[in-house]
């Protein structure tokens, strides 16, 4: 017998990956990493997350900016600032280069992130008027920490040689377009 096969990779979905965008944001008091943002992710009141992001960011570079957010984390505390997600970013092997991912231009808070696959299973099942619903239903916060699913995605979360966010070689969609790093080739995403 050959060598023992990987367990199979998490569904995309299991994720609850979002359209944000940054409403508000300042330099978090006692770390000189984070910074301290309210994002709007679709929901009543925008939420706030920590990201240590100011190596490679200003202030005013975040300022209503449009990023790609994970909601379905458990709420952690950094640096004493209850952080209720994480923002994502492309980074450079050497992570000498850190930039978010950007949504498509007409996309809107809230609007949740799919590989190209998914994303077809939704968009036909919304054409259809008597299909079953796809089974796209993120995993909860809890399962999300006691199953490390983020851990396990995380190798096959990368850009492309056209910058396009990848999971397991397929495109991350949104709003029928693709998430794109502004110069991040072949990088990972965290």
């Amino acid at each position: 017998p050959g060598a023992p096969r990987p367990p199979p990779l998490p569904k995309f979905s299991s994720l609850d990956v979002r359209v944000g965008k940054i409403v508000e944001v300042w330099e978090h008091p006692d770390s000189d990493k984070l910074f301290c943002e309210k994002i709007d992710v679709g929901e009543p009141e925008p939420r706030e997350i920590a990201s240590g992001l100011r190596a490679y960011y200003s202030v005013d570079d975040l300022k209503d900016r449009s990023v790609l957010v994970v909601c379905n984390l458990k709420p952690a505390k950094l640096a004493g600032f209850p952080s209720a997600g994480m923002v994502w970013c492309a980074s450079s092997e050497d992570k000498s280069t850190v930039e978010f991912l950007d949504p498509p231009a007409d996309a809107v808070p809230g609007d949740r992130v799919l590989t190209e696959s998914e994303a077809s299973v939704v968009a036909a099942a919304a054409e259809a008027e008597d299909a079953e619903d796809p089974d796209v239903a993120p995993a909860s916060p809890n399962q999300m920490k006691k199953k490390k699913i983020l851990e396990k995605m995380a190798p096959a979360l990368s850009t492309n040689v056209d910058r396009v966010a990848m999971y397991d070689g397929e495109k991350l969609m949104v709003a029928g377009g693709t998430c794109v790093a502004a110069s991040v080739a072949g990088g990972n995403i965290s």
